[in-house]
């Protein structure tokens, strides 16, 4: 039997999956002692392992159903123990403490117990564990002499064990121990957050999340959003919702996604999502009068966080074809977010997207720096990654279904110097029963339907904000600009650049904020635009809706602002 230090373990588990074999070893190859509590001693003795009951070394009873059994100084001050402090050993021999010297727990399961609908308030306290998360944070603290382990790394310890008169092996005792301090406190802190979190929901309706605020990992990025910051991705437990996000998105190609990949990706599946939930199924009249829905498949394109391109219509291509021409020049080395999972037929429209359409266009070339979807088949993949070109470099992420609901209870974050702000999410859509037309002239069904799809666009795009639709496209977005005034000059000349000067008379504009002055509007209905929708709330009102009925321009309010900084 090869010697080891670990002579005495504390193994008190809720999950006893592998712990029976994982204490076999412990016991017959290691000869270690092994201390256990309630169900996992029973298990183990039930299994003829030798087990000494934690009553046997505190001398004194569990409590309160099992409520009070490890919080003893008998057994913390076994794991606490600093041995290469004399004056700590020297208390323990007083005491007739022996040094415990690996602790295996893993704890109530407190979220999974929450995410039953039905589970009651005292079932939820009764599965907040005490005793574990102390043992684990003792353990972790002192990990230069306490191995711990609190999920089911049990290979990687009896690994370590055996190799331990190895001198050729990469693992290290230092690397197991730091490994799993880190684990037992990333475990802790989550659990924390998660009974802050619920008792948070308890208290007050509003949406809120403190599990957020535990943000694990890390990834390491190539590089921040220059080459010469560095950068790195964490992502915070979200176990109890599964929203589509590129944290949790599988990487196809199995590529480096750079710091603006992660930035751009996420505000284009950010747009996507929201289309699909909000407008997919919303009515829309047909030119002969019949009705049918919006677009079934949406495709949207993305530049430093804002919308270039975005279509819908009910054949996938045709929704991509809308959203390319939107803006082909911008498109060019952006993000693409589909609403659909992606096939071959579709994949080769897309790869053949500057000899189909760029060209004619007077684009200068075209190459997608990340694509989101849904999903891509095989036969997609393989045609993607066949393709001369950028099809070899183009990072294809499956972020599953964009229809699930956001996780309302997740914050938003933004870095400061010396601090972090924090915000809940704005998941506010469309609240048509909130909007109220303003004008003489009431939207036409044609109009009303590109009225919504601007005002989501503008949503996502960065204020001052104004966006341009017409047929369930995008033509125009002026994004980011300090007046609200140039951004309407900027939209509407987008929209004439790339060709939408026709689809301009009869458009659809949205603004994100109210128009403090009606010289915007002017600029909006000068270019041919018949429908305008915003929050309103300035004083000025009056003003802006008097300039909309000299031109019978319809114009909605909708009550609510979207600033994005």
């Amino acid at each position: 039997m090869k010697k080891t230090k670990i002579k005495r373990a504390l193994l008190s588990v809720y999950d006893k999956t592998g712990i029976v074999d994982f204490a076999r070893v412990l016991s017959d190859e290691f000869g270690v002692e092994i201390i256990s509590t309630g169900g996992t001693a029973t298990l183990l003795k039930d299994n003829h392992i030798p087990v000494t009951l934690v009553e046997e070394v505190t001398g004194f009873p569990e409590m309160m159903d099992g409520r009070v059994k490890t919080l003893h100084p008998k057994i913390h001050a076994a794991i606490l123990a600093d041995r290469d402090n004399p004056e700590h050993m020297r208390q323990l021999e007083a005491q007739g403490i022996e040094p415990i010297d690996m602790v295996v727990v893993n704890l109530y399961p407190f979220e999974k117990t929450i995410a039953d609908p039905d589970c009651t308030f005292e079932q939820a306290i009764e599965m907040i564990d005490i005793g574990g998360p102390c043992m684990l944070r003792a353990a972790a603290k002192n990990h230069k002499h306490v191995l711990v382990s609190c999920d089911d790394s049990y290979d990687d310890v009896l690994h370590f064990l055996r190799a331990t008169n190895d001198p050729a092996d990469p693992m290290t005792a230092e690397d197991l121990r730091e490994r799993g301090a880190m684990n037992a406190f990333r475990r802790t802190a989550k659990y924390d957050a998660a009974v802050t979190e619920w008792l948070s929901r308890r208290e007050d309706e509003t949406p809120q999340s403190y599990r957020a605020l535990f943000l694990f990992g890390p990834e390491v990025l190539r590089y921040g959003e220059n080459p010469h910051q560095t950068a790195e991705q964490r992502t915070h437990d979200d176990r109890e919702f599964s929203e589509a996000g590129l944290s949790q998105a599988v990487d196809e190609n199995e590529g480096e996604l750079s710091f603006n990949n992660f930035v751009d990706g996420n505000a284009a599946l950010e747009l996507c999502k929201e289309l699909v939930r909000s407008i997919q199924s919303k009515p829309l009249d047909t030119a002969d009068g019949s009705q049918t829905t919006h677009g079934k498949h949406i495709c949207v394109f993305i530049k430093h966080t804002n919308a270039c391109g975005a279509g819908m219509a009910d054949d996938p291509v045709e929704a991509y074809r809308q959203a390319y021409l939107g803006d082909p020049n911008a498109a060019m080395g952006g993000v693409l977010a589909c609403s659909f999972a992606v096939d071959a037929a579709f994949a080769e429209a897309v790869m053949d997207t500057y000899a189909r359409w760029g060209k004619a266009a007077g684009a200068g070339g075209f190459f997608a720096e990340v694509w989101i979807a849904p999903g891509f088949d095989e036969d997609a993949i393989e045609l993607i990654r066949t393709k001369k070109g950028w099809g070899q470099r183009v990072r294809l992420l499956s972020v599953g279904d964009m229809t699930v609901p956001p996780n309302a209870h997740e914050l938003e974050y933004k870095s400061i110097t010396s601090g972090m702000l924090m915000q809940t999410r704005d998941l506010v859509g469309l609240n048509e029963e909130d909007w109220k037309i303003v004008t003489k002239r009431k939207p036409t069904k044609a109009e009303l339907a590109d009225l919504r799809l601007a005002w989501l666009i503008c949503k996502h795009t960065k204020s001052n904000a104004i966006t341009v639709c017409k047929d369930q496209r995008l033509i125009g977005n002026g994004a980011g600009q300090m007046s609200r005034v140039m951004s309407c000059r900027i939209a509407t000349w987008l929209a004439k650049e790339n060709g939408h000067k026709e689809r301009l008379g009869g458009a659809a504009a949205a603004s994100d904020a109210f128009f403090p002055f009606r010289d915007g509007p002017e600029i909006l209905i000068e270019a041919g635009i018949s429908a305008i929708i915003q929050p309103g709330g300035s004083k000025r009102d009056e003003d802006t809706t008097e300039a909309c009925d000299e031109r019978g321009v319809a114009m909605i309010f909708t009550g609510t602002r979207h600033f994005k900084h």
